[in-house]
């Protein structure tokens, strides 16, 4: 086509085009041209060709080259970024990396098939479609006809923060410009050649005409007289009592196949033998052993003697192979029941190591108060999303002032990774709500802002309970009476996740199944600080843009696919833990997380020396520092080492921790700067009282101010009954008199003081 492109006479009504675009071939040549008019909110765009008289408006045809060829070929190993339409082309030049080439095809999605993409040979690419159905098929598309040519390729998804049809060339709904260059720049190192080889999921038949009744029904169990039978047809466990197996109608029920019931069991004129099919029933289930609920597995993913199995709720996977839940040989049941992938599951997509580099790096840039914290918080997600495959679910409480970014942790990381895969009550949400609702799924709970409502402690409290119960895979359950005076029982493998200001674990059984993780406040900061930390913030929200809108269901599938390795893989860590820090439960509490943090970033098992190594970048302290063999002790020594406020003769209040001040107080220790005066008002002020008679101190039970200490323990609720279990433990008659209060008090002397120092 001849230069300068001229406008053909049948657009000359059009006037000036807006923009021009010249399709070029790699040695330059004009091959043709797409003119676009813009008015008002309505835009026209027309291509133009020579047809060797004249221009005219028609088709650029078949074969035809990409917007930009002539830079491709010009820079031989430049990365590719492959954008839908002309006007989107000119926006990404903005967003794509220094040395990379930006090309589109012309005629829309639906036309990504007539361009020739061989000129791409020996580039990498990055495809980013539009954000909706159209534009994510034709990326689709593109990247099978990509891996046919060899060329790795990868589709950049963005995240939920971005609206439905969204493209480079609208303005960001969040970040910035340099939010959408480091996610091409992560999506370069994720693209890969995919494979096209692997045999597609099988279809499940719907009757198998083998005389195996197992591949029919499956018999179930029995129990007080109630006999209970999965269909084939609707994969759903169903009691039936001995008149019904008797009946033609729960026989069709059974199997909807007449033929096969009249064969089996021939009566009169080609009728059924009605008796012998019931006996032959009953006899089934009988063989069967007793029904219990307890076998009974819905949603989620769980292990069954070494092999993984996945229910969607409509669809079910035996190490990854589609199969009818009838059909599994297992002492447990698999019914189906809603969907909670939405068809979306795709086993073969699992989620490469930049998916979970992105998630932890989301993680991250939260403001934790130990950098800990943020690994946790990834391991919980990996591990929560196939909490019914693994023996030992280790809970997490997250937990932060006003205003800390609890519920942003929970909105921006949490929804966007876990998505359908997990419930997400709120406030006045109950105990008996959520068992409800779970029943005998596997999902993760995220229980946000669980202190909203005026029963808040006796709800958390019953929340709890349900955490307990779930963490191990032993055979307890939950027995609830009903309304007709039956009992109700149920088996939760659920991970939970609870938010909240004020973190209710009472007992040391709680605590080892609960990870606690603090978002720090702004409060009490320097200016400085502040703006660093609202800094960190920005960057917090920045990283969590990049998790992609498919993380849910292709982390699932990585993790299905790698759960055994995990499996394998908690144990080390476990084990490591355990060993290194001489503490057993925190091996059980913090394994399964590390573990599960590590599986974000690799499938492979991992070795105790590796693991080690692994471990030595961590900070233990705030899980050793106030762990004691007993529960008395450890709250001891948070109290002697919690630190008040004291007058000083060196201008004003300082902090001291409360054991020097006792010390001092009592006559131990002595020092220029703080009085035995000022040392025993200071203890007063926060609920303790020296008796130098006694040789001890008095710890009042109902004031706030040691309440407000207390809370800061492992035990913030149920201090009071821990450190009553201390067998020298007095408690007082009468109230004593504090500062300016009186409150009945626990007397410890101080010898056992001694016991937990250092």
């Amino acid at each position: 086509m001849p230069e300068p492109v001229e406008i053909p006479a049948g657009l000359a009504s059009m006037g000036k085009p807006d923009a021009m675009w010249i399709y070029r071939g790699s040695d330059g040549a004009a091959h043709g041209a797409v003119a676009r008019w813009n008015s008002g909110d309505k835009k026209e765009i027309r291509p133009i060709i020579w047809n060797g008289t004249t221009f005219v408006s028609g088709g650029l045809g078949d074969n035809r080259p990409l917007l930009n060829s002539d830079m491709v070929a010009s820079q031989p190993v430049a990365p590719i970024l492959i954008v839908e339409g002309e006007k989107t082309l000119d926006a990404a030049s903005q967003y794509a990396p220094e040395g990379w080439v930006v090309v589109t095809w012309a005629g829309g999605a639906s036309a990504w098939d007539k361009s020739d993409w061989s000129i791409l040979a020996g580039h990498t690419c990055v495809i980013w479609p539009d954000n909706d159905e159209p534009g994510l098929r034709a990326a689709s598309s593109i990247q099978i006809e990509l891996t046919k040519l060899k060329i790795p390729t990868a589709i950049a998804r963005v995240s939920h923060q971005f609206p439905d049809g969204w493209d480079l060339a609208d303005s960001l709904p969040v970040g910035n410009a340099a939010t959408i260059t480091q996610m091409l720049k992560q999506q370069l190192k994720a693209a890969i050649v995919i494979q096209l080889e692997m045999d597609p999921i099988p279809e499940i038949a719907p009757v198998d005409d083998d005389e195996d009744d197992g591949f029919l029904y499956r018999a179930c169990g029995f129990k007080d007289g109630i006999y209970y039978i999965m269909p084939c047809d609707n994969q759903q466990v169903h009691p039936y009592t001995i008149q019904k197996l008797g009946t033609r109608d729960v026989l069709i029920e059974i199997v909807n196949d007449v033929e096969y019931w009249a064969s089996k069991f021939p009566g009169s004129r080609g009728s059924i033998d009605l008796l012998a099919a019931q006996q032959h029933l009953k006899r089934q289930c009988t063989n069967a052993k007793i029904w219990s609920p307890n076998k009974i597995r819905q949603r989620g993913v769980w292990s069954d003697d070494g092999r993984v199995v996945l229910n969607t709720g409509e669809n079910m996977f035996l190490d990854g192979e589609r199969i009818n839940p009838v059909k599994i040989k297992s002492e447990f049941f698999y019914p189906l029941s809603e969907e909670m992938m939405g068809n979306m599951i795709d086993l073969n997509q699992p989620a490469p190591d930049h998916y979970g580099r992105l998630i932890r790096d989301a993680c991250s840039k939260a403001r934790w108060s130990n950098p800990i914290h943020a690994d946790l918080l990834a391991g919980w997600i990996a591990t929560a999303i196939v909490c019914g495959g693994i023996d030992w679910r280790t809970h997490i409480w997250l937990t932060g002032n006003h205003g800390s970014g609890k519920s942003t942790v929970i909105g921006q990381i949490i929804r966007y990774t876990l998505g359908d895969l997990a419930i997400y009550p709120v406030g006045r949400s109950t105990e008996a709500g959520i068992r409800q609702t779970v029943g005998n799924d596997a999902i993760a709970v995220v229980f946000d802002e669980s202190e909203a409502g005026k029963d808040a402690e006796e709800q958390r409290a019953s929340v709890i309970q349900l955490m307990r119960q779930s963490s191990s895979d032993s055979t307890g359950r939950i027995m609830k009476g009903s309304a007709n005076h039956t009992a109700v029982s149920f088996t939760l493998r659920s991970a939970f996740m609870l938010s909240s200001i004020g973190v209710g674990l009472k007992e040391a059984a709680d605590l080892s199944r609960t990870a606690v993780l603090t978002l720090r406040p702004l409060d009490g900061k320097t200016i400085a600080e502040r703006n660093l930390q609202e800094q960190q913030w920005k960057d917090f929200l920045s990283a969590c843009v990049m998790i992609p809108r498919d993380t849910p269901q292709r982390l699932l599938a990585r993790q299905v696919g790698n759960l055994n390795t995990l499996r394998a893989n908690i144990e080390v860590f476990k084990n490591v833990i355990a060993v290194t820090l001489g503490n057993r439960r925190l091996g059980d509490q913090l394994g399964t997380l590390l573990a599960g943090n590590y599986s974000l970033i690799s499938t492979n098992e991992i070795s105790a020396k590796l693991c080690e190594k692994y471990l030595e970048n961590y900070n233990w302290s705030d899980f050793t520092s106030n762990r004691s063999k007993s529960e008395d002790l450890s709250l001891i020594y948070h109290l002697m080492t919690s630190p008040i406020k004291v007058e000083t003769n060196l201008g004003g209040p300082k902090d001291r921790v409360i054991g020097e001040l006792l010390d001092i107080a009592l006559g131990y220790a002595g020092d220029d700067r703080v009085s035995g005066d000022d040392a025993d008002m200071a203890l007063r002020r926060n609920g303790l009282r020296v008796d130098k008679a006694k040789d001890g101190v008095w710890i009042a039970t109902s004031l706030r101010s040691l309440e407000d200490i207390m809370a800061k323990s492992d035990y913030p609720l149920g201090w009071l009954k821990v450190l009553e279990r201390h067998p020298r433990i007095e408690r007082s008659e009468n109230a004593l008199k504090f500062s300016g209060a009186s409150s009945r008090a626990l007397f410890l002397p101080r010898d056992e003081l001694n016991k937990v120092e250092g």
